[in-house]
């Protein structure tokens, strides 16, 4: 019996010193064979692509809802947007939509490809396939419309194509305009307009 005690203890106090150097040399070979990670290159973006997106901002679903100085609801959104690197008080979107609701009651919704749009003067330049829709019977396309957010007025200079409660048109310029009793909208269609006659 006193063998085994002897020997027990003897084994117990091996341990006590064994672990501890077998731990320390364990974390010595894991220090040793450890690879020196630098902080800037565990970043995933190369340098010149960190450069571009610093100057690529964009804003994600940006949404504007206000109204009119004649007090129309109105209001615009889009895809993307991002402020323009020369002119701070520009800012150009990406599928732009936008919806303003006249004092008769009529609902035109505006729907572009791109668009700028200038915080000073409050108006919004579509391109890019603009599509127009009324509940009062318009519906047309032209390459580029231009949006006032503060009249709720709108005017296109380039080639309108649509159709309209008397039938389909072609026209090369078109206004959305009030008349001084401000009681209805109406489309004004000009230079070179052709109408082909569809009645009711």
């Amino acid at each position: 019996m006193s063998r085994r005690g002897l020997s027990y203890s003897q084994i117990i106090s091996w341990l006590k010193v064994l672990l501890p150097v077998v731990a320390l040399a364990l974390l010595s070979t894991m220090f040793l064979f450890s690879q020196s990670i630098s902080p800037t290159s565990a970043i995933p973006f190369a340098k010149v692509e960190l450069q571009e997106r610093a100057r690529d901002q964009r804003i994600t679903a940006p949404f504007f809802s206000g109204q009119t100085t004649s007090g129309f609801p109105i209001s615009v959104t889009a895809e993307t947007a991002k402020p323009d690197q020369d002119n701070p008080r520009l800012t150009h979107a990406d599928e732009l939509k936008a919806n303003i609701t006249l004092a008769d009651d009529n609902v035109i919704d505006l729907d572009a490809k791109s668009a700028q749009i200038n915080s000073l003067s409050f108006e919004v330049l579509l391109r890019g396939d603009v599509q127009l829709n009324s509940t009062n019977g318009y519906a047309f396309t032209t390459e580029a419309l231009a949006l006032n957010l503060n009249q709720g007025s709108a005017r296109s200079d380039t080639k309108v194509t649509g159709t309209g409660p008397a039938g389909t048109f072609t026209a090369g310029a078109m206004e959305l305009t009030y008349p001084e009793d401000g009681e209805k909208s109406r489309f004004l269609f000009t230079n070179g307009v052709k109408l082909i006659y569809k009645p009711q």
